[in-house]
C-alpha cells in the first residue's frame, strides 16, 4: 500500500459509529449510502459491542481494506476503491516505534 493512500486513511474521520445495539440493518443500510457517495468511510464502534468487520463488509458488499483496533476502512466495490490488501492491527512496543523512527531518519 503506497504511503499516500496510507495516510489519507489516517487522516479519514470516522462516518459511521456502531453503538450498544451492534450492527443493525439500518447501520447497513447507511454504510451502503455513504460508500456510493465516497471511496472510503471510517467505521468505529464502541469497547463492549462486538463486532466482525468482515461479516459487515460482506453484508455491505464492500471491501475491508484494514481494521486497527476498533475501527475499520471499507472502500466501495466499485471502480474508484482501490485494490488494497486487508492490513491486519500492528502493536508495537514503544522501543520498536523508537527504533523504526530513527531507521526513517537516517
Amino acid at each position: 500500500m503506497t504511503e499516500t493512500t496510507d495516510r489519507s486513511m489516517q487522516d479519514l474521520k470516522p462516518t459511521v459509529w456502531i453503538g450498544k445495539q451492534g450492527c443493525t440493518e439500518t447501520m447497513i443500510e447507511e454504510i451502503v449510502s455513504q460508500l456510493k457517495k465516497r471511496k472510503l468511510i471510517k467505521v468505529k464502534w464502541l469497547q463492549n459491542t462486538m463486532v466482525d468487520p468482515e461479516a459487515i463488509a460482506a453484508q455491505a458488499k464492500a471491501k475491508l481494506v484494514e481494521v486497527r483496533g476498533r475501527t475499520m476502512v471499507l472502500a466501495g466495490t466499485g471502480k474508484a476503491a482501490p485494490a488494497a490488501p486487508v492490513r491486519k492491527p500492528v502493536t508495537r512496543t514503544a522501543r520498536e516505534s523508537g527504533r523504526m523512527k530513527r531507521a526513517e531518519k537516517k
